[in-house]
């Protein structure tokens, strides 16, 4: 594909300063070809505008070089973002069709234009929207309910009584809609508390692959809409995810957990059960939170607490063994 650098202007919302060229695809400043579009996002990398062989960038305002054709842009990674999406589409759509070896029970309901892969199965009265695609291997238990323009990718499974709105993409051997981890103790022995509720996923939600989402003990476990969920994620059983948030790879939430909205857990941050991190909140990576966070906030460590303290006593422990020293030094001075 090639597009004129003015035409991509308008599509990603930049300002094009100099010549208006055409270029057949994006690439990294250290890796550019003439031809290509690379973007500039931080300060760190303007070093290598001058020896990019790129013949375009994207980049933010006070940014100039004579050698390139300029897209300026407030958030050039934004840019470079829906640039891609013009050159490269997100998710390959087979034809429509079904594969013979998908088993498909009679009951199940299905809509038009749907690709069905080889080995999937469909369980009944389950329901798949317009123009879903079911890969290979895919299991989808009975009454579940997908919307329209889902995509599910081989080997995830979906149990049965899920929900799942439009465009919803669901990457390799994700799980969701499996028991929550539930269990009373009677002595020596747990007793399994059934879990009766479901798992609703609002549209546009991206789940990643080997990720787990638990299925609520009575009511249901919710992902709000356009939420994005990194790969090997656990959510457990009646856990509220809040629209437009983001969990990076190995987050974990505990039951009943309740995320706001817009909030972004960093990789490997833990949330205790029956907590609430507020909308806007930022959870740096591997902190762990045992108590309820404002909106907004922005938290680090374990136990999680506001980021710029939470360093500050990191850099003072690095320094305690120096310390120590010298108080002993003064102990011994004054005990003389």
């Amino acid at each position: 594909m090639e597009l004129k650098l003015s035409d991509i202007s308008v599509k990603i919302g930049a300002a094009l300063e100099g010549p208006d060229l055409i270029v057949s695809g994006l690439s990294t400043l250290e890796d550019a070809k003439p031809g290509t579009l690379a973007y500039v996002a931080s300060k760190k990398y303007r070093k290598h505008i001058p020896d990019c062989k790129a013949s375009a960038l994207i980049v933010p305002p006070g940014i100039k070089s004579s050698s390139h054709s300029l897209l300026v842009k407030e958030d050039p990674y934004l840019g470079f973002a829906l640039a891609m999406r013009l050159f490269y589409p997100a998710h390959h759509r087979p034809r429509p069709g079904i594969e013979e070896s998908a088993h498909i029970d009679k009951a199940a309901k299905l809509g038009k234009d749907i690709y069905i892969g080889h080995n999937a199965v469909i369980k009944a009265d389950a329901k798949i929207g317009d123009g879903c695609v079911i890969h290979s291997g895919v299991y989808i238990g009975e009454g579940t309910v997908l919307g329209k323009d889902c995509i599910i990718y081989p080997n995830a499974v979906i149990m049965h009584s899920v929900s799942l709105g439009d465009r919803v993409v669901i990457y390799a051997s994700a799980v969701i809609g499996s028991d929550g981890f539930g269990y009373a103790r009677d002595g020596a022995k747990f007793v399994k508390i059934p879990q009766a509720g479901t798992v609703v996923i609002e549209d546009d939600v991206e789940i990643g692959a080997g990720t787990t989402i638990d299925r609520a003990t009575m009511g249901e476990t919710r992902i709000g809409m356009g939420a994005i969920i990194d790969n090997l994620v656990q959510i457990a059983h009646n856990c509220k995810i809040g629209a437009g948030s983001i969990l990076c790879a190995q987050v974990g939430l505990a039951g009943t957990s309740i995320i706001g909205k817009n909030v972004t857990l960093a990789g490997q941050v833990g949330v205790g059960g029956h907590l609430t991190i507020g909308d806007g909140c930022v959870v740096e990576a591997q902190s762990g939170v045992p108590n309820d966070v404002p909106p907004g906030s922005v938290i680090f460590g374990y136990p999680a607490r506001e980021s710029i303290h939470a360093h500050k006593v990191d850099a003072i422990i690095d320094r305690l063994p120096d310390y120590i020293q010298r108080l002993r030094d003064i102990e011994k001075k004054l005990s003389s």
